[in-house]
C-alpha cells in the first residue's frame, strides 16, 4: 500500500501533467515544452513501486504524441520542427526510466555478487574454522600422545629399574639359599652322624653283648632292654622332629590352622615368649601348595621374632575365608628401619618370604620402625597358584 507521502508525490505528478498537457495544448508545436515531460518522470523514480516509473513514462509519452494532433500548429512552422520536437521529448521522457531500470539491473547484480560473496565467505571461513579445529584437536593428541610416551618411557625405565632390582634380588636370594641349603646339609650330616649314629652304634654294642651273653643274670638283661628300648624312642623321636622341620604331617594331617597352633605353642614354649593365636577355620581345605608357603612364612616370622625381634609379645592372627587367606603377625620388639623392609635385600628370611608370597599371587606388608615392633600381614587368594 503506497505511503502518504508517495501518494502526495503521485498526485503532484497527476496535477503536473495535467498542468503540462494543458499547456502544450495552447502552445504552438514548435515550442519545446515537451521536454517538461522528463521532469515528471524523474520525480516518479522516488517512488518504490517500479512500475509507477513507466506508467508515468507511457502516460506522457500518449500526452506529447497526442498534441501532436491536438494542439496549436504555426503557418510558418513544418510540421516535421513540430515531430522532431516531440521525439526529443520521447527521448526525455525515457531517457530517466532507461538509466534508472539499467541502474537499478547494476545494483541488483552487485547486490547478488555482494551475496554470493558474502557466502561463498561465510562458506569459507567454517572450512577455515574447521580445519583450525582439526589442527587443535590433532595437535592436542599429539601433545596427549607425546606425555604418553614420556610417561611409557617413565614407567618403562622404573620397570627397568624394578626388573633389575629383581634380578639382584633373585641372585642375592639364589646365593644365600644355596649357602644356606650346604649349612643346613652339613647340620644334617652332623648330626646323623655325632649324634643318632653314635646313639644307633652304642644301641649295637648293648645289642651284641646281650647276643654274646655278657649282660649278666636275667634281671640284667630285663633292665638293658628296657634301657635299649627307651633310647630307641628317644632316637625315633629325635628323627621324627628332624623330619617335622622339613615337612610337619601335621600340615597334611590336621590341616593349616592346627599346624600354624602347633608352631605357636612350639614357639611360646622354646623361647618363652607370650604368644597369642587367633584363627578362622576354612569352610573348604585350603590347597597343600598354598597352605604350604602360608605354614612357611609363618615359620620364617616366627624366627625372625625369636632371633632378632626381642619381644615379650607375639600375636598371630590366621583368617581363612571363602575366597582369601589372611596371616598376620605382630609383635612389641625392637623393629627395624623400614627402608630394609622396601628393599628386602641382604635378609634371607624377608627375600624367602617376599618369593613365597608372589608364588601364590598374594602380597606381603612389613610395618615396622625402629622401637615401635613388626608387624607383617600376608594376604592370599585361594585360587592362586604356588610351586614350592
Amino acid at each position: 500500500m503506497p505511503q502518504p507521502s508517495h501518494r502526495l508525490l503521485l498526485l503532484t505528478i497527476i496535477v503536473l501533467g495535467i498542468g503540462l498537457y494543458t499547456l502544450d495544448l495552447y502552445l504552438p508545436l514548435g515550442i519545446g515544452n515537451g521536454v517538461l515531460y522528463g521532469g515528471l518522470v524523474v520525480l516518479s523514480l522516488a517512488v518504490q513501486n517500479r512500475k509507477v516509473p513507466l506508467l508515468v513514462a507511457g502516460t506522457c509519452s500518449i500526452l506529447a504524441l497526442s498534441d501532436v494532433f491536438l494542439g496549436v500548429t504555426l503557418q510558418n512552422v513544418p510540421f516535421w520542427m513540430g515531430l522532431s520536437n516531440r521525439f526529443f521529448s520521447l527521448t526525455a521522457i525515457w531517457f530517466p526510466v532507461i538509466y534508472s531500470m539499467q541502474r537499478r539491473r547494476i545494483e541488483a547484480a552487485l547486490r547478488n555478487a555482494h551475496n554470493e560473496l558474502e557466502v561463498r565467505v561465510d562458506e569459507r571461513t567454517r572450512e577455515l574454522a574447521m580445519v583450525n579445529q582439526a589442527l587443535v584437536e590433532e595437535i592436542g593428541e599429539r601433545m596427549e600422545t607425546e606425555q604418553s610416551l614420556r610417561e611409557s618411557e617413565t614407567s618403562l625405565k622404573v620397570s627397568q629399574e624394578e626388573l633389575r632390582g629383581s634380578r639382584e634380588e633373585l641372585r642375592s636370594l639364589a646365593g644365600q639359599l644355596l649357602t644356606a641349603q650346604e649349612g643346613e646339609r652339613r647340620r644334617i650330616a652332623r648330626d646323623l652322624h655325632d649324634d643318632v649314629n653314635q646313639r644307633l652304634a652304642m644301641l649295637a654294642m648293648d645289642l651284641r653283648r646281650i647276643e654274646k651273653g655278657e649282660a649278666g643274670d636275667f634281671a640284667s638283661i630285663i633292665s638293658m632292654v628296657r634301657s635299649i628300648t627307651g633310647r630307641l624312642t628317644a632316637v625315633s623321636d629325635d628323627v621324627r622332629q628332624m623330619a617335622y622341620r622339613f615337612h610337619p604331617s601335621i600340615l597334611d594331617d590336621l590341616g593349616l590352622t592346627k599346624a600354624v597352633r602347633r608352631l605357636v605353642d612350639d614357639f611360646s614354649a622354646s623361647t618363652g615368649v607370650h604368644a597369642v593365636y587367633v584363627h578362622h577355620d576354612p569352610v573348604n581345605p585350603v590347597p597343600s601348595d598354598l597352605a604350604t608357603s602360608v605354614y612357611r612364612i609363618a615359620q620364617e616370622s616366627l624366627n625372625n621374632v625369636a632371633h632378632h625381634a626381642q619381644a615379650s609379645e607375639v600375636e598371630v592372627e590366621l583368617i581363612c575365608d571363602e575366597g582369601r587367606v589372611t596371616l598376620s603377625i605382630r609383635d612389641n620388639g625392637v623393629g627395624f628401619d623400614s627402608m630394609q623392609a622396601s628393599q628386602m635385600r641382604g635378609r634371607l628370611g624377608l627375600l624367602s618370604m617376599k618369593e613365597r608370597v608372589r608364588l601364590v599371587q598374594g602380597t606381603l606388608e612389613i610395618r615396622t620402625a625402629p622401637g615401635h615392633g613388626t608387624h607383617i600381614e600376608v594376604d592370599v587368594p585361594i585360587g592362586g597358584s604356588a610351586h614350592v
